[in-house]
């Protein structure tokens, strides 16, 4: 088991670098042909020297080494500039646990830890250092940070650490469990065994696919309105207010910035949580319900009296789903693209464990999701469908969002350039917030274009 810093990921960064370093050459030329305007080379002299530094953060990034390598004679780390080999009886512990990350809201992240043998001496940089149950370990890495199959890895890591690993994050343990095991875990769901209930996600398989399919055309609808009727308009109003004064631009500017995104939050983002919801597993844990977005693991007490359940339209953006809420969404009962109902086992499995809260509220809802569970037993079955051929089609369309963002970024450009004729600071102003505008954008499309290739890999490789 090798693992390096992915060479997509080197690539978005040199190239991300190299886009920054002509956008300093831009920005150079500005100031020779900027009228001979004091201000217009000080904003340019500004923009180039910050742009220079964020090429030159890039690239040392790009160029920092990054290598976890383990085998049958123990592990060999190359971060940074921490370099060890350890054999494996200097290992007491390989650890796979969440660790909270600082930030709003509880933010949890997957990291891999090595945990050493009392006599053995740490030798790490601060930021490697941790504690696993009081004891010294190294974090080497969050399990986000490689391009890795998380799955994959750890029966990789199973294989070479055996009863030294522990794997404590729940939806990466279940990798560990016989296949008989996993059987009785997602298959009965009214029978509860100790490790919890596991719910799949909904709607499975192509199915799923195709309704983030039908969520992606609205959602770039929504984009194209947001474009024409918010960001055009600002951009306009801006031009035109600071060519009566300048001070009066930056007014109507920092206005429509909070527009723009106000409005971008509001509508664009609208069928955004619904598609999290289609692509979430959950886990029933006692009375809590247990999910995990990315890097962040949700709970919500089934027992708390705040169970609800919402029918169709009831929210916007879940099309015609059935939700379960506490209040706020969280589990899709139906499909959003077509209303079918889940299966009448993961309905029943919810409603056993809302039906012994003591809150009537919660009760109330059990009684919902049973009236559901019977509709959903003699509901339409699951429509066929080639799943990767589907996430083909959704990779193709989200790699389009990079040609819809670079008319936003382009936009902003012209923009600054419109004013820089005829504002000594504004002008200025919009061209510096180009640069991390653009340079968020160049590595959008590279990460878009990889996963696209990725994606069709996948088909061909199935065909």
């Amino acid at each position: 088991m090798n693992l390096r810093r992915s060479a997509s990921s080197r690539a978005i960064a040199v190239v991300s670098a190299a886009l920054m370093v002509g956008f300093a050459g831009y920005l150079v030329s500005l100031q020779v042909t900027v009228d001979g305007s004091v201000y217009g080379r000080l904003w340019s002299g500004a923009g180039t020297l910050i742009a220079l530094l964020m090429a030159a953060g890039i690239l040392w990034y790009a160029l920092q080494p990054f290598q976890v390598a383990a085998d049958r004679d123990g592990w060999t780390v190359r971060i940074g500039r921490y370099r060890r080999e350890l054999r494996w009886a200097e290992i007491s512990a390989v650890v796979i646990k969440n660790r909270e990350v600082e930030g709003r809201g509880h933010r949890v992240i997957p990291a891999l830890y090595l945990v050493l043998e009392p006599n053995v001496s740490l030798d790490a940089p601060s930021d490697l250092r941790a504690t696993v149950d009081g004891r010294p370990a190294v974090r080497l890495f969050d399990l986000a940070e490689p391009k890795i199959e998380e799955r994959q890895f750890v029966r990789d890591l199973a294989n070479l650490a055996g009863d030294r690993l522990e794997v404590r994050v729940y939806r990466l343990s279940l990798v560990l469990l016989s296949e008989n095991a996993r059987e009785r875990l997602h298959g009965n769901a009214g029978e509860r065994p100790a490790g919890g209930t596991a719910l799949p996600a909904f709607p499975p398989g192509a199915e799923g696919l195709r309704t983030q399919r039908w969520m992606n055309r609205r959602r770039f609808l929504l984009f194209l309105s947001w474009y024409l009727f918010a960001v055009v308009p600002a951009l306009l109003l801006t031009g035109f207010a600071a060519r009566q004064h300048e001070l009066l631009g930056a007014t109507v500017a920092v206005l429509g910035l909070l527009a723009v995104v106000a409005a971008y939050a509001q509508f664009v983002t609208l069928f955004s949580h619904a598609g999290i919801l289609v692509d979430s597993e959950f886990t029933i844990s006692g009375t809590e319900l247990v999910w995990v977005n990315g890097d962040r693991t949700y709970r919500d007490d089934m027992h708390d009296g705040k169970a609800v359940v919402l029918p169709p339209r009831t929210k916007r953006g879940y099309g015609k789903a059935w939700l379960l809420g506490f209040p706020h969404p969280v589990v899709l009962l139906g499909d959003p693209r077509t209303g079918r109902l889940r299966d009448h086992h993961d309905l029943r499995a919810v409603s056993a464990v809302l039906r012994e809260s003591p809150h009537e509220t919660d009760r109330s809802a059990a009684r919902d999701l049973d009236s559901l569970a019977v509709q959903a037993q003699v509901g339409n079955p699951a429509e066929p469908g080639d799943a990767a051929n589907a996430n083909l089609w959704i990779s193709l369309t989200k790699t389009g969002r990079v040609l819809a963002w670079a008319v936003v970024v382009g936009s902003v450009l012209l923009a600054g350039g419109w004013m820089l004729e005829s504002t000594r600071y504004l002008g200025g102003a919009v061209i510096f917030l180009s640069v991390p505008l653009a340079t968020g954008w160049a590595a959008y499309a590279l990460y878009r274009v990889f996963a696209l290739l990725d994606a069709a890999w996948q088909a061909v490789r199935k065909r």
